[in-house]
C-alpha cells in the first residue's frame, strides 16, 4: 500500500512540474537574448539616464538589490572586490524598485559607493528579468545573451573568467529601440508587463501588498482590516487551487509574524504561546499561526508528530480552507521570526512552484553541510521536526542528490542541526 501511494505521489509531483513548467512565464533564462531599452533614472553614475545597452560593453553583472535585503547589503564587499580585480573587463549594476530618496540616502551613508544604481520605478527590469527572490543576479555577455543566473556563492573569479570566455563565442545582437525593428521586443515587454509579479488573484495580491507593507514599514492596519472583513464564502471561492492557497497563506503567515513581532517583540519570549494563541482574525474567524501552518498549509497535521499523525477531527473551517495536498517546500518559505528561519519571499499563485523550488535550493544550499571524511550530512532542524513531510530520510537523501548537495554515489548518515531561535526580523529575500 505504501509503495503504491509513493509511486502515485511521485507521479503527481512529476505531472505538476511539467504542467507548471509549460504554463509559467519566467524572466530571461540562460541563453536568452536581451534587448535594449531606456533607463530613466541612474544614480551614482556619469549620466542620470541612459539605456540598458550602454552597460554591455563588458561582461555585465546585474544585481537586483534592496536596502532592506540583508544578504544584498552583505554582498556589496564581494562585488567591490570583483570589480577591483577585473577592472574594465566587467560592469556591475544594481537594480532597485525603491524610491530615489531612499537609495540616495543609502549610497551617501556608504561613501565611497562603487556601483551605478538603476531606479526601476517603471519596473521594466523587474518585468523582463522577473527576479523570484533577492538578491538575484544575472550575467549578461557582450554577445547580448544571458550567460548565467548565479547564486552569491557562484560569483567567483573562476566563474567570471569562464563567462568572459563564453561571451566571445557569438557576436553581439543589440536591438535599437529607435529603429523599426523593436516591435517584437516591445510586444515581449508588453506581454511581460501584463504578467508581472503581481498576482491576478485579488486575495493573493492582497496578501502580497500586506507583506510588502510589513517589509517597508508602511501602515499595515488597513490590510489587517481587509483580511478581517473578508466573507468566508469569498475566501473559499477565491482560493480554489493549491497554488492559490499556498501563495495566500504563506504570505499571510509571514506578514502577521513580522507585524506582530515588530509591534511586540516580547511575545517571542514565550514562543509556544505566540504560535498557539488565536490572535489573527480572518473572515470573521480567529486563527493562530499554528492553525495556518499545521492546519491549513500542512493539511491538518498534528504539530509535534514528525509529520506522521493527522488530526482526527479537524474543524469545518479548517477543512474548507486547507490545501488538498501537503507540499514539503512550504517549510522553506514560512518565516517564524527566528534566525534559523528561511528568508521571506513574496509568493504569487501563478509562479509559486518556480519560487518554492528556488527557496528550497537556496535554503538547503546555505544549511546543508556534507563531510566527505565521515560521510555524514548535516541537515536543517526543520527537516527533523517534519520528517514525514519530506518522505523520510531516504527521500531527503534523494532530494539532496537531485540538488547536487551530496555526491550521487554516496549514502551518508544524517545528522540534524540545532535551531537558532534568536529573534531576527526583516529577513527578506524578495
Amino acid at each position: 500500500m505504501y509503495s503504491f501511494l509513493s509511486m502515485k505521489l511521485c507521479f503527481l509531483i512529476i505531472l505538476t512540474y511539467f504542467c507548471c513548467g509549460l504554463n509559467a512565464q519566467p524572466g530571461y533564462a540562460v541563453n536568452a537574448e536581451t534587448g535594449d531599452f531606456g533607463i530613466k533614472k541612474i544614480l551614482n553614475y556619469s549620466s542620470k539616464s541612459g539605456s540598458f545597452g550602454q552597460f554591455k560593453n563588458q561582461l555585465l553583472i546585474i544585481d537586483f538589490f534592496g536596502t532592506w535585503c540583508v544578504p544584498c547589503v552583505k554582498a556589496l564587499p564581494l562585488l567591490t572586490a570583483l570589480k577591483d580585480n577585473f577592472k574594465d573587463k566587467i560592469s556591475i549594476v544594481l537594480v532597485s524598485e525603491e524610491s530615489q530618496d531612499k537609495l540616495e540616502s543609502f549610497i551617501k551613508k556608504r561613501s565611497p559607493f562603487n556601483f551605478p544604481v538603476v531606479v526601476d520605478e517603471e519596473k521594466i527590469f523587474i518585468t523582463l528579468f522577473q527576479p523570484p527572490s533577492y538578491p538575484y543576479t544575472v550575467i549578461v555577455g557582450k554577445n547580448n545573451k544571458v550567460l548565467a543566473l548565479p547564486t552569491q556563492e557562484d560569483l567567483t573569479e573562476a566563474n567570471i573568467n569562464k563567462w568572459l570566455k563564453e561571451q566571445e563565442i557569438t557576436t553581439p545582437i543589440i536591438v535599437n529601440p529607435n529603429q523599426s525593428s523593436p516591435d517584437s521586443f516591445n510586444r515581449t515587454l508588453e506581454n511581460k508587463l501584463n504578467s508581472t509579479d503581481q498576482s491576478q488573484n485579488k486575495l493573493v495580491k492582497l496578501s502580497q501588498d500586506f507583506i510588502y507593507a510589513a517589509r517597508t514599514g508602511d501602515e499595515t492596519g488597513g490590510f489587517i482590516t481587509q483580511v478581517q472583513q473578508l466573507a468566508m464564502d469569498e475566501l473559499i471561492g477565491a482560493l480554489k487551487s493549491d497554488d492559490e492557497k499556498k501563495a495566500f497563506w504563506i504570505n499571510l503567515y509571514n506578514a502577521y509574524t513580522q507585524v506582530t513581532l515588530k509591534n511586540n517583540p516580547g511575545k517571542y519570549k514565550k514562543r509556544s504561546k505566540f504560535f498557539g494563541t488565536k490572535q489573527i482574525e480572518i473572515a470573521g474567524n480567529k486563527f493562530s499561526l499554528d492553525d495556518l501552518e499545521h492546519g491549513v498549509l500542512r493539511r491538518s497535521k498534528i504539530k509535534w508528530s514528525l509529520g506522521y499523525l493527522n488530526k482526527l477531527f479537524p474543524g469545518k473551517t479548517e477543512k474548507a480552507l486547507r490545501v488538498n495536498k501537503l507540499d514539503y517546500r512550504i517549510h522553506f518559505a514560512l518565516n517564524c521570526g527566528a534566525k534559523s528561519c528561511p528568508p521571506i519571499a513574496f509568493y504569487t499563485s501563478e509562479n509559486i512552484n518556480h519560487q518554492l523550488e528556488i527557496a528550497t535550493r537556496a535554503y538547503l544550499k546555505s544549511e546543508v553541510n556534507y563531510d566527505e571524511k565521515t560521510n555524514t550530512v548535516q541537515l536543517p532542524a526543520i527537516m527533523n521536526w517534519f520528517r514525514r513531510d519530506f518522505g523520510g530520510k531516504k527521500k531527503m537523501i534523494t532530494l539532496l542528490k537531485d540538488l547536487s548537495l551530496i555526491p550521487a554515489s554516496k549514502k551518508p548518515k544524517i545528522k540534524f542541526n540545532s535551531y537558532d531561535w534568536t529573534l531576527y526580523l526583516q529577513n527578506y529575500k524578495l
